[in-house]
């Protein structure tokens, strides 16, 4: 479908007539000549098609003049582009530098702080936001449950991968040779009769979590508690990291625990939103495995 882009209106001067610069000057100027110059980028940034100078000066209903100007200054500056094959116009280099800058700069705990709050307060139980750091999970925030018996966390401390629900689920979505290499690098200390002790289960267990979106924990940290996990993916389609929520099993059994995996794997999604990434679509069924 093609963008439909209203034509750039020319500034308008006290004697009625309409014209995009004052004589002598080098280019447009003043507030006019910005959003014009603004328009005239998104025109090309959003374009299905890169345009031709003939296609922008229709769109446009700019002067030739005044359009060869405006591109020529964001040209010099790297924001657009003309190829030199087919004289179609595309976002420059320091276009694509600036939003990469951007998304760098956007900040995990911040973009996650409102939809874990809003998971804790849906469940009443304790949410954890964490990151791979090395071969060990970080956890970089933390909301708390209301009840008495809580799990003893804290922000900063580091944890197992291979028997935590947000360790694996973040785990599940490295390349599979940085994963081969990490699972065989692991130290797979046997917490719980229920931990996946060997390589290969761990393996298999991230595999199906790959497949499924979400990863949990059935008492394979530590005994009376467990945890239901998902990962959040930044703009590149990276996991950055992965939300979780931890409940003991005396609160919350194991039915009470998939019925959770949904709101999780949808507030990882939020956080990842807010970076500019999305979840890849997964089947919305979970099964009852040592994933």
């Amino acid at each position: 479908m093609r963008t439909s882009i209203r034509p750039i209106a020319k500034s308008p001067h006290v004697d009625g007539t309409t014209h995009p610069s004052r004589p002598g000057r080098r280019g447009p100027q003043g507030t006019a000549s910005l959003t014009k110059t603004m328009e005239l980028l998104d025109m090309i940034g959003l374009a299905e098609q890169p345009p031709t100078f003939i296609e922008l000066a229709t769109r446009t209903g700019l002067p030739r003049g005044t359009l060869h100007r405006l591109l020529a200054a964001l040209s010099e500056h790297g924001m657009v582009e003309l190829s030199e094959l087919d004289r179609r116009y595309t976002p420059g280099m320091h276009l694509l530098t600036l939003a990469q800058r951007t998304w760098e700069k956007m900040d995990l705990r911040r973009a996650a702080a409102e939809p874990i709050l809003a998971l804790n307060s849906r469940t009443g139980e304790t949410v954890h936001l964490a990151t791979l750091s090395g071969d060990a999970i970080v956890y970089i925030d933390k909301v708390e449950c209301n009840y008495p018996l809580r799990l003893h966390s804290a922000i900063g401390r580091r944890g197992p991968i291979h028997c935590t629900a947000v360790g694996k689920a973040m785990a599940a979505y490295l390349a599979p040779d940085e994963q081969q290499a990490l699972v065989h690098r692991l130290d797979l200390q046997r917490h719980t009769p229920t931990t996946l002790a060997t390589p290969a289960a761990l393996l298999k267990a991230l595999k199906r979590i790959h497949a499924e979106g979400v990863a949990f924990d059935r008492e394979e940290h530590v005994a009376g508690n467990h945890c239901v996990a998902a990962p959040v993916f930044d703009f590149r389609g990276r996991c950055v990291g992965g939300v979780s929520i931890t409940a003991p099993t005396v609160r919350v059994n194991a039915a009470q625990l998939e019925g959770f995996a949904g709101w999780v794997r949808e507030a990882a999604t939020a956080v990842g939103a807010r970076l500019g990434g999305a979840a890849p679509q997964r089947p919305a069924k979970t099964r009852q495995s040592g994933a």
